[in-house]
């Protein structure tokens, strides 16, 4: 019998662990995808007027970057940080379905640091300066023109840099939601 408790308590004690680690592991996957996208605003955006990341696929990119991080100077963990950011946006969304909007929360400030917004806009007066400030972006554009710009980013300057994320519906609400409230 002393022998299961101290299996069990050994089993617990690994299974804490994991969740640990992993929790350490999304957080870091986190912050590089949101370093990715700092990375762009900070050294791509100085050189090139801005095009829309989907210009060019993961293949390219892949091609691309390499070349790049010589000329910009960009360690191997920064182009690294890029890649991830452009595999993150070039996800697919989420499917929108009742089972899965009931099953998980959407937090539109996790959302924002998960796909790197503040990279490119500033929000309470932290982040980049290549697209608009979100502070008060609902108010001023109106929550359809956020929620178009969200699902389309060209869809209002064929020219805009900003990339297509894959959100689902639930997530932009989440967005516009957090905006508004912040």
């Amino acid at each position: 019998m002393n022998d299961s408790l101290i299996i069990r308590a050994l089993r617990i004690t690994f299974c804490t662990t994991l969740l640990a680690l992993s929790g350490q592991t999304v957080a870091a996957e986190v912050a590089e995808v949101a370093g990715g996208a700092e990375i762009i605003n900070n050294n791509c955006a100085r050189c090139h007027n801005s095009r829309p990341i989907q210009e060019f696929s993961i293949q390219e990119w892949s091609v691309i970057m390499p070349h790049m991080r010589e000329k910009a100077h960009l360690t191997g963990l920064e182009t690294e940080a890029v890649m991830d950011f452009l595999r993150t946006i070039s996800g697919v969304p989420e499917e929108n379905t009742a089972s899965t909007v009931a099953t998980t929360a959407v937090d539109g400030s996790e959302l924002m640091t998960r796909f790197g917004c503040q990279g490119c806009h500033a929000f309470k007066g932290q982040g980049g300066a290549l697209g608009p400030a979100l502070d008060s972006v609902v108010e001023q554009k109106g929550t359809a023109f956020v929620q178009n710009k969200l699902k389309d980013p060209q869809f209002n300057n064929p020219a805009s840099a900003m990339p297509k994320m894959p959100l689902s519906d639930v997530q932009i609400n989440a967005l516009i939601d957090f905006l508004t409230h912040k």
